[in-house]
C-alpha cells in the first residue's frame, strides 16, 4: 500500500532526488521482507545476511536523505563522521567478531538507531531556523524525519529488553506496531505534501 500511494503521488517528488530515491528504498525494503519471509519460513535459511545489509543500506541511505537538508557544513561534517564510525564498526564486527552470514549484527542495530535519532535531531534544527517551519506539514521530508524518529526511539528499548525476556510474541506485534506507525507518517507526507515543498 505504501509504495502505491507513493507511486501514485509520484509527481510531487518527481524533481527531488533524495525523495526519488526513498521511494526506491521503499521498494528495496520490500523486497527484502518479503526475501527474508521466503528463506526462514519455507527454505529454513538463516536471514541474517539479508537483515545485515538490509541495516547498513538503511543507515546509509538516511544519512544521504537527511544529509541533502543539512546547509550548516560543521552539522554536516558530525552526519559524515557518523557513518563513517558506523560503517567502520560494523566491519570490525563482520571481520573479527561475528559472522555476518549467521548472526544477526544486534549492537550495530542499536548503534544505528541512536546515531539516527541524532541526525534526526540535527536535521529539526536546521528545520527550526528555515522558512519551510511555516509549512511544516506540507513537506515530505518532515513525515518521513518523524516515522524514523518514531520508529527508533521507540524500537531501541524493545530491542534491548527483548534480550533479557522471553519475547517471541511481544517483541513482534510491538515491532510491528512500530512499523504501522512509520508507514502513516510516510503515507500522511505523501498524501498531505506539496511538491513546492519537496524540493
Amino acid at each position: 500500500m505504501l509504495i502505491v500511494v507513493g507511486l501514485y503521488n509520484y509527481k510531487k517528488i518527481k524533481d527531488s532526488l533524495p525523495l526519488k530515491m526513498f521511494l526506491f528504498f521503499l521498494v528495496y525494503s520490500f523486497f527484502t521482507e518479503l526475501t527474508g519471509m521466503i528463506l526462514a519460513f519455507y527454505l529454513k535459511v538463516s536471514t541474517a545476511f539479508i537483515y545485515n545489509s538490509w541495516n547498513i543500506v538503511s543507515y546509509l541511505f538516511y544519512t544521504y536523505f537527511f544529509l541533502s537538508k543539512i546547509e550548516n557544513k560543521t552539522k554536516g561534517l558530525y552526519i559524515k563522521g557518523f557513518a563513517i564510525l558506523f560503517v567502520a564498526l560494523f566491519l570490525i564486527n563482520a571481520l573479527f567478531f561475528q559472522n555476518y552470514l549467521n548472526y544477526i549484527f544486534k549492537n550495530n542495530i542499536i548503534l544505528g538507531k541512536i546515531l539516527m535519532i541524532v541526525v534526526i535531531m540535527i536535521y529539526f534544527t536546521e528545520l527550526l531556523k528555515s522558512d519551510l517551519i511555516l509549512n511544516i506539514k506540507k513537506s515530505l521530508f518532515f513525515w518521513v524525519s518523524i516515522g524514523v524518529f518514531i520508529y527508533s526511539i521507540g524500537f531501541i528499548p524493545v530491542f534491548v529488553v527483548a534480550e533479557y525476556i522471553s519475547y517471541q510474541g511481544a517483541f513482534r506485534y510491538i515491532t510491528i506496531g512500530l512499523n504501522i506507525a512509520m508507514s502513516l507518517c510516510f503515507v500522511t507526507g505523501f498524501l498531505i505534501s506539496k511538491k513546492q515543498y519537496n524540493a
